[in-house]
């Protein structure tokens, strides 16, 4: 077997035996109080590309953390990421209408029930990161619990949901947006990847270059996904377009262009690159890290594609 088509395997399987960590991860539905058992159930039904996941227990299993808190912390941080989303789609955040292909959880089962759904994730969450903390020797532990906080904290994700709640529209510049990015979409990827080489066997080396990596990921993904909102229709990437420009939310085309954005988004790529070269260790050890690269998504301009200069 080729060694490319070895470790994608591989993930594809650990992306399967998350999904069912995900779907089972809150026990029964049924014993729930039903209008919030039916909308947790819908939630549990489409778990997303559990891309985090994956990339978090493998980095886990590589920096020697053990079986079964890997996969905790996989799945606390699959359902933290979860919960943003249905939060981000709320009419008090994003109004949007579709989530992973489907209607919000808001539109399907009101705000109320929506907002516990996501409570209920979030408890679940934290609570799983915990099981995944539990083997890990004192100063990694401490450290792991104070990354945590400061992740998701009002100075990471929650800060940075905030920011993006402001009026932006035309006042809006490129350090701005980045820096809601960075907190948005950067500091859970920080998590993903950091968090495991914690709680293992991660030099610092390792630990530093692994949350480089993350926030350059995290920013090209919002780039990404900046330019999916603007040019890219609804059908195509499974949820509502276009909310950026309707409610005055930071993107970066509308900070700096098309051109600039697309430019900039290829720049990140290669720093990534650079970075994920830099981790100690054959090539081969770090392949699970290579689900983090996002391409331009299908359907930006091919003329805005032709500005971009070659690699070098």
């Amino acid at each position: 077997m080729a060694p490319e088509l070895g470790w994608r395997q591989r993930a594809e399987w650990v992306r399967g035996m998350l999904e069912g960590c995900f779907a089972s991860g809150l026990g029964s539905t049924d014993r729930m109080e039903p209008r919030l058992g039916a909308a947790v159930a819908d939630i549990l039904a489409r778990p997303g590309s559990m891309m985090r996941a994956t990339v978090c227990y493998l980095v886990g299993i590589e920096m020697g953390v053990a079986e079964a808190a890997a996969r905790a912390l996989a799945c606390g941080i699959e359902y933290l990421h979860t919960a943003s989303l249905v939060f981000d789609d709320l009419p008090a955040m994003d109004d949007a209408r579709t989530r992973r292909g489907a209607a919000c959880v808001h539109v399907v089962h009101g705000e109320a029930v929506a907002l516990l759904a996501a409570l209920a994730l979030v408890n679940r969450g934290y609570a799983m990161l915990w099981q995944g903390l539990g083997g890990a020797d004192a100063r990694r532990r401490e450290l792991a619990g104070w990354w945590v906080d400061a992740r998701l904290g009002t100075s990471g994700v929650i800060g940075g949901q905030a920011f993006d709640l402001r009026g932006w529209r035309a006042e809006q510049c490129a350090a701005e947006v980045s820096e809601v990015a960075a907190r948005k979409t950067g500091e859970l990827l920080r998590l993903t990847l950091a968090l495991p080489a914690i709680i293992g066997c991660g030099s610092a080396r390792e630990i530093s270059l692994l949350d480089r990596l993350a926030l350059l990921r995290g920013l090209a993904y919002q780039a990404a996904d900046d330019l999916k909102d603007v040019h890219v229709h609804e059908p195509s990437h499974g949820k509502t377009g276009g909310r950026d420009e309707e409610l005055g939310r930071p993107n970066m085309v509308a900070a700096e262009g098309l051109d600039a954005t697309i430019r900039r988004f290829y720049r990140l790529q290669q720093m990534g690159d650079r970075v994920a070269a830099a981790l100690p260790g054959p090539p081969a050890r770090w392949q699970m890290l290579e689900l983090l690269r996002v391409a331009v998504p299908a359907g930006v301009p091919e003329t805005a594609l032709a500005s971009v200069p070659a690699a070098g």
